[in-house]
């Protein structure tokens, strides 16, 4: 219960076949031009921010693995919008102190936002909200970390990938993502309270 009323919760079905779980079941899914698009449309992203560099396996260097996450995105009538593919790094094989030493981000409760929604309207003062795309693309890492390439896009080369920018499923992506996002906060005049 917020302010005296109900908030409306919308509850959506799984519906078969909107989880795809490998490249190859996607490959092989009448799906596919659809899935392929939405893997190209990541894959440039991740060139346009510069996430990584391919280079040769230094001696010693353990690459992470990696794995591509397939969602279907509808709206809220149920109605396929988006396919979407993200590729992830496998982190739970990154080593503490090896790969990354803090991983701590501060969080928001719910009820401080529940709290500050409920204050605003009372002071005169204006929510609003963002999305911010590819959040945790935006951290830069110091330690090296090295992956395979792509699953399903390897170019023969025997290379693997430096990583310079956090990917989602590694150890530090959203310590590093709130560093980022705090400096570029403090340049624009914010500060904490």
């Amino acid at each position: 219960m917020v302010s005296g009323r109900y908030t409306k919760v919308e509850v959506f079905a799984v519906i078969p076949g909107d989880d795809c779980h490998s490249l190859k079941e996607v490959q092989e899914s009448p799906d596919w031009p659809e899935w392929e698009h939405a893997i190209h449309t990541e894959l440039k992203q991740l060139q346009c921010i510069g996430t990584w560099k391919l280079v040769n396996k230094p001696p010693g260097a353990v690459p992470i693995n990696n794995k591509w996450v397939f969602v279907k995105k509808r709206n809220k009538e149920g109605v396929l919008t988006k396919y979407k593919a993200r590729l992830v790094a496998k982190g739970c094989a990154q080593r503490p102190g090896h790969y990354y030493i803090e991983t701590h981000s501060p969080i928001v409760c719910l009820e401080t936002i529940r709290a500050i929604l409920v204050i605003a309207p009372m002071q005169k003062l204006h929510i609003q909200q963002m999305d911010i795309k590819g959040a945790y693309l935006n951290g830069t890492l110091k330690k090296r970390v090295y992956m395979h390439q792509p699953k399903g896009f390897v170019d023969g080369t025997g290379q693997i990938c430096l990583l310079i920018k956090t990917l989602y499923g590694l150890k530090q992506a959203r310590h590093k993502w709130n560093i980022e996002l705090d400096t570029k906060l403090r340049k624009r005049g914010y500060a904490h309270l």
